[in-house]
């Protein structure tokens, strides 16, 4: 008898390992699924990149108010990867604004990461909140432009 309860046991243990594995493994596969879903098309120049990035705001703010949160991800990762498309089309930066450049880029897909959970979890403040920082970063993004 101890030998059934020792092997009960461990399919007790594999069954829950793989419980818990299905809840958090599959998830992280969807969310890397969702990215890998619709390739950003990246325009040739910077104006035009920041053309694609305006367009792709003002979806993501449509998606937002008609409580579309399931499609979040599709237009936050579209502005991450066109944002950190930016720097190989801004020659006329200078090296402290290219710089400005890039660290934006990285909280930029920091947000994008955010905004998809948040819209995976239909949590609308969220997606609120983490939009509005989206669009602010942007706007600093942006300034790095004046004047180039």
């Amino acid at each position: 008898m101890s030998t059934i309860n020792r092997h009960g046991s461990r399919r007790h243990t594999l069954a829950l390992f793989t419980l818990l594995a299905s809840n958090v493994l599959i998830p992280a596969l969807g969310y890397a699924e969702e990215e890998k879903s619709e390739p950003t098309q990246i325009p040739a120049t910077s104006t035009a990149i920041w053309q694609a990035i305006d367009q792709q705001t003002a979806a993501l703010d449509q998606v937002i108010k008609a409580g579309k949160l399931e499609e979040v991800h599709h237009h936050a990762f579209a502005i991450r990867d066109l944002v950190n498309a930016l720097p190989a089309k801004s020659t006329a930066l200078t090296t402290a604004q290219l710089a400005q450049v890039k660290e934006g880029g990285k909280y930029v897909a920091t947000l994008a990461s955010r905004l998809d959970a948040a819209g995976d979890a239909k949590n609308m403040a969220d997606s609120l909140t983490h939009f509005q920082r989206l669009k602010d970063l942007l706007k600093a993004i942006r300034a790095q432009y004046k004047g180039a």
